[in-house]
């Protein structure tokens, strides 16, 4: 099989993952708070992904990689993760899923500026579509809904995609060297170690761990925890090693386009006509800089 297809395959089952994940996540939420969360699913993510690799191998990587793979895990897993579940605490499922495609926008205006790549005429109509959807659903957010605010929320994920963004390009750098699971592994353990020891300094982490000792909330979370690594984490990854980081991450950005259905069925989570509107704005955004 062509490789482009198989970066397409990849970066499109990444999306379907990510967001059964951030549904899956929406409701570990009201049983683990931000940060304990992010541990428990980076651990037991690495421990899936180090099975995993014992079986692949292992493969020397140049100091180099291993620092950009260790900055790229801190920065997208221990920080975007963690802002990442309270943004989804605060918006929903949905919201936050319809926001997160500016970091599909982002991704792609820093591939252009660190990795030289360059988009075309009809990118940047997309890239304008994409930010018209995202514009929609967030402006009824913050105005409608009886006058709640949802600033806060708003804030996290945009700090999240930030984050999330530059890990993106570090890694894309690492994976010219390393394999897409070893690659995920280091930066899954990176990420995972650097919010233990956020959290040892804040303290209070193993109390917060707490719920997992309930069978189905542990069930819920191993669920959740194998869909977001193999799924999301690692599609993702092997998408980045056979396509352009604008068109892997353009495909990822049709998230918002499975998660709406997910939402209303598995939440009971309202679906606004704005974030209906604006989904397939994001989603007409997409298929222009895809084709």
């Amino acid at each position: 099989m062509d490789a482009k297809w198989i970066g397409i395959g990849a970066a499109l089952g990444s999306a379907l993952s990510w967001a059964l994940g951030s549904v899956l996540f929406r409701r570990l939420g009201d049983f683990l708070p931000p940060v304990a969360l992010t541990f428990a699913k980076g651990l037991a993510g690495a421990l899936l992904l180090g099975l995993v690799s014992l079986f692949l191998g292992f493969q020397p990587l140049e100091a180099r990689v291993w620092g950009l793979l260790i900055l790229s895990g801190l920065l997208g897993i221990a920080l975007g993760d963690t802002l990442f579940f309270l943004a989804l605490n605060r918006l929903g499922a949905h919201v936050v899923v319809i926001l997160f495609t500016l970091g599909q926008v982002l991704t792609l205006l820093l591939a252009v500026f660190w990795l030289g790549e360059r988009p075309r005429p009809l990118d940047w109509v997309g890239i304008t579509l994409i930010l018209l959807g995202v514009t929609l659903v967030l402006w009824y957010r913050i105005e409608g809904e009886e006058g709640r605010t949802q600033l806060a929320g708003i804030g996290f994920g945009l700090l999240s995609i930030l984050a999330m963004s530059v890990s993106i390009i570090i890694a894309k750098e690492a994976l010219e060297t390393a394999g897409s699971i070893q690659a995920t592994l280091v930066r899954m353990l990176a990420g995972t170690l650097g919010i233990f020891l956020f959290s040892q300094w804040r303290g209070g982490l193993f109390f917060q761990l707490q719920p997992l000792r309930d069978p189905k909330v542990f069930g819920l979370f191993l669920g959740s925890v194998i869909v977001v690594t193999f799924g999301g984490f690692w599609l993702s990854l092997a998408a980045l090693a056979h396509v352009e980081v604008s068109i892997a991450n353009t495909l990822g950005a049709t998230e918002p386009l499975f998660v709406l259905p997910l939402a209303a069925v598995l939440l009971k989570e309202k679906i606004s006509p704005p974030a209906i509107f604006g989904g397939l704005a994001s989603a007409l955004g997409i298929l222009a800089i895809v084709l």
